[in-house]
C-alpha cells in the first residue's frame, strides 16, 4: 500500500512538472512572436538597412519584388493588407513611387510612415548634355529634384541613423540591438565611402558620361561631373545629331568610355561607344537586385563595389 502511494505521489509530481514545462515553453514561443515587429521597405536599398538593422528581431516586408524597378510598382491586395497592419514603412517620398505614397496617406494610424528623404540633403537634377535631343533616361522627384540618394554610401549612413532611431522607438526594449547593428553597417559604408573617396582622387578624366541620370550624388562627393546622355534607352537608338554631339563633347574632355544603365542591351551600348570613339561599359543605380544575386551574395556594398571598379578603369585612375 506504502509503495502505491509512492508511485501515486510521483506520477503527480512528475504530471505537474511536464505541465509546468509546457506552459513555460508556451509563454515562451508567444513572447518570442511578439518581439518580432512586422514593418515594410520601399525598394531594396532600404530593404537592405531595415535587414541589416532590424536583424532577427524585425520581419521586413519588401513592397517592390527582388530585379524590379522601383518606381512603377504597383501593389498588389496582399501587400496592401500586409502594409495596414504593419508597425511601420520605411520609404522615400516627393513622387519617387506615387503607388507607394498613394498607399501610405490611407494608412491606419497604427502604421508610423518613416520618410527617409528627411534625413539626406537634395541635389539638383543634372541638365543633359548640349545638342542631344529626347529625354534622359533617369526619374526626376516631383521637387524637380534627383532621388537616387542611396548611391553617395554618406547618405546611406544617414539613412541607416534613421532607421534605428525608428526602429528603437518601436521596440525599445532591442534599442541596444538595433543600434549596435546599425554601427556595425555603418562602418562598412563608411570603408566603402573611403575607398571612393581614395581610388577617384586621381582620375584622368574627371566627367562621368552616362545614359541613365542616377550618379549625380556619387558624382558629387567624388568631384566628378555627370554628364546625361539624352535619347539613349532599349526602345530606340539616339539621333545622328546626338551621336555627333555626344562624339564631340567625349573628344573634348577626353572621354574614353561612356557607362550605360544595366537595362540596355549591349549591342545597342556597343554600337554607340563605336560611333563615338569610346568604350561601352556599364553602372548599377542598386535600385533593385534579382533574387539570383541576392541568394548568391550581391549587397549595396559589393554592387557599389563593382561600380568603383568599373569607374576607375573608365575614367583612367590611378
Amino acid at each position: 500500500m506504502d509503495n502505491l502511494i509512492l508511485v501515486n505521489r510521483f506520477l503527480a509530481v512528475a504530471s505537474l512538472v511536464l505541465a509546468l514545462s509546457a506552459c513555460g515553453g508556451s509563454s515562451s514561443q508567444v513572447d518570442a512572436n511578439k518581439t518580432q515587429i512586422t514593418v515594410a521597405a520601399s525598394f531594396y536599398p532600404i530593404e537592405e538597412i531595415v535587414r541589416k538593422v532590424g536583424g532577427t528581431h524585425v520581419n521586413v516586408v519588401e513592397l517592390t519584388p527582388a530585379g524590379q524597378g522601383a518606381h512603377d510598382v504597383q501593389l498588389t491586395a496582399k501587400q496592401l493588407t500586409v502594409l495596414s497592419t504593419s508597425s511601420a514603412v520605411f520609404y522615400i517620398s516627393d513622387g519617387f513611387q506615387p503607388e507607394v505614397e498613394k498607399a501610405v496617406a490611407s494608412l491606419p494610424g497604427s502604421v508610423v510612415p518613416v520618410d527617409l528623404l528627411q534625413s539626406v540633403t537634395l541635389l539638383d537634377v543634372v541638365a543633359q548634355l548640349d545638342g542631344t535631343e529626347g529625354e534622359t533616361d533617369g526619374e526626376v522627384l516631383a521637387s524637380g529634384k534627383d532621388p537616387h540618394v542611396w548611391l553617395d554610401p554618406a547618405n546611406m549612413i544617414a539613412m541607416t541613423t534613421a532607421v534605428a532611431d525608428a526602429l528603437s522607438q518601436l521596440s525599445p526594449e532591442f534599442a541596444t540591438q538595433f543600434n549596435a547593428a546599425a554601427q556595425s553597417f555603418i562602418a562598412e559604408l563608411q570603408t566603402l565611402g573611403n575607398e571612393i573617396d581614395a581610388q577617384l582622387a586621381n582620375c584622368e578624366s574627371r566627367v562621368l558620361v552616362t545614359s541613365h541620370r542616377a550618379f549625380a550624388y556619387l558624382a558629387k562627393r567624388a568631384n566628378i561631373r555627370q554628364v546625361a546622355i539624352a535619347g539613349v534607352n532599349p526602345e530606340e537608338e539616339p539621333s545622328a545629331k546626338s551621336l555627333e554631339a555626344i562624339a564631340s563633347f567625349a573628344r573634348a574632355n577626353k572621354v574614353s568610355t561612356i557607362f550605360f544603365e544595366t537595362l540596355l542591351p549591349a549591342d545597342l551600348a556597343k554600337t554607340l561607344a563605336d560611333k563615338v570613339g569610346a568604350t561601352p561599359d556599364l553602372l548599377d543605380p542598386v535600385e533593385g537586385i534579382s533574387s539570383a544575386d541576392i541568394a548568391g551574395g550581391a549587397s549595396y556594398i559589393s554592387i557599389q563595389r563593382d561600380n568603383l571598379s568599373r569607374l576607375v578603369k573608365g575614367l583612367r585612375c590611378s
